[in-house]
């Protein structure tokens, strides 16, 4: 039995078959007994009070066993107590009778004290188990209320819900529609792939938003007698993203005009000024701190060397007979409140062969966290990567870029927009095709 009390009611005219029964009921643990000898105070008593069991006499003076237990039963919420009528009587009508008017059991005189303690067990017991029924149908009972509560509110609400769901709808539709629009315009700007056909012997574009639009972008143009070849990074992804690629396109290209043809490190220097005083970054009014990182590729016509300059971006290089290696840009990025606005920018020399792969990647590829190992995909597997796909075309290096991605993402979310160039040149002198297709650009 659990440890809450049983208030066992005892009633017989006679003190000492009364102070056996009250011993005996306390021999059970957790049993208390409330002994009386006049049923009419019983009876009042447990009007008040809810009794776990009644032990009755059936011979009294003022009211019987029976009569008792009549005017028990007739007490509200009193129908499922356990009755036990004591009598001497082994007369079977009087046993009919008190199980007509509600008796559970009955005690033979004189009390058989095991007997006594049995019964009074196994039906503390049944007591229990009903009390503990009890409690489950009144905890469904108020969860029920609840329910009908919390449902009657739904219904009143539905016609709101529903006029908000519409309103919604509509809302993300015309979102929707303003992000395919703003997509197509970001694209625009990205170069004409015959433009790219034209410069690189081999090539690939790995780009890859992770909304419909992003902040990475790319572009290849004449630049003097050479080819500007470029990948940035803005600052976040979707639309935010989108607005910083359109604001740095219009930096870049007017730098672009401003700076002589072949000084990279100049032309990302003009740039990064550019955007500062765009976003208001070289006041005190402007609230934004974003920017880019940028790597700049400038391939020079009939030459044998690259120039290349970086803003925190890299340049990775695949030789024939040796190990992939990456050049590193410096270390401050385009734009940023943080940058000086003065800040320089170097420039390097880079080999230039037939057969030397050359790559650049945003850190969207190489910040993107697996879910096995909890790690970016990071630099050393892509330069391990480069180095096992390398001989392979440049079209079927990009598949197994974006297959090693994703298995290394498994189920994490992409976390910002992927892009991934790679490139072989073209050594030989560009042919009057080339040419007006570069100065279309």
């Amino acid at each position: 039995m659990s440890d809450e009390i049983f208030r066992i009611v005892v009633i017989d005219d006679s003190r000492s078959v009364l102070t056996l029964l009250a011993r005996l009921i306390q021999t059970v643990e957790g049993c208390e007994p409330v002994p009386f000898t006049d049923p009419l105070e019983a009876l009042a008593w447990c009007g008040a009070e809810e009794a776990d069991l009644v032990i009755v006499d059936y011979i009294m003076p003022e009211m019987n066993g029976l009569k008792f237990i009549e005017a028990f039963r007739a007490l509200p919420d009193r129908g499922e107590i356990p009755i036990v009528m004591v009598t001497g009587s082994d007369a079977q009508t009087v046993r009919y009778m008190a199980l007509q008017e509600g008796a559970t059991d009955f005690l033979n005189k004189p009390i058989d004290n095991v007997e006594f303690v049995t019964r009074l067990r196994n039906l503390l017991v049944m007591r229990q188990h009903f009390k503990e029924t009890r409690k489950r149908a009144e905890i469904l009972r108020q969860a029920k209320e609840e329910v009908d509560r919390a449902f009657g509110e739904l219904r009143v609400t539905h016609a709101e819900l529903e006029k908000t769901r519409d309103s919604l709808a509509e809302a993300f539709g015309v979102i929707e529609e303003s992000i395919l629009y703003a997509s197509n315009i970001q694209r625009s700007i990205l170069p004409n792939p015959e433009i790219l056909i034209t410069v690189f012997a081999d090539h690939f574009i790995y780009w890859d938003p992770r909304d419909m639009v992003g902040g990475d972008i790319y572009w290849c143009r004449a630049w003097g007698d050479g080819v500007l070849f470029a990948l940035g990074d803005c600052t976040g992804h979707g639309v935010p993203g989108a607005f910083m690629t359109l604001i740095v396109t219009g930096a870049f290209d007017r730098a672009c005009s401003e700076i002589a043809p072949g000084e990279v490190g100049r032309l990302l220097s003009r740039t990064h000024q550019l955007v500062q005083i765009t976003l208001k970054q070289d006041t005190e009014q402007g609230e934004s701190d974003d920017g880019m990182e940028l790597g700049l590729c400038y391939l020079m016509e009939g030459q044998r060397r690259m120039r290349y300059a970086g803003a925190r971006f890299s340049l990775f290089v695949c030789p024939p007979d040796g190990a992939p290696f990456e050049v590193k840009g410096d270390k401050k990025g385009i734009g940023y409140r943080r940058v000086p606005f003065l800040q320089e920018f170097s420039q390097v020399e880079v080999e230039v062969t037939a057969d030397r792969r050359y790559y650049m990647s945003s850190d969207g590829l190489i910040d993107q966290v697996g879910s096995e190992v909890r790690r970016g995909f990071g630099k050393v597997r892509l330069l391990e990567l480069l180095g096992r796909i390398g001989e392979l075309s440049m079209e079927e290096q990009k598949r197994i870029i974006r297959k090693q991605l994703l298995e290394h993402q498994g189920t994490e979310s992409r976390r910002d927009d992927v892009s991934v160039v790679g490139f072989q040149l073209r050594l030989e002198s560009g042919d009057s095709e080339s040419q007006a297709i570069m100065e279309d650009s």
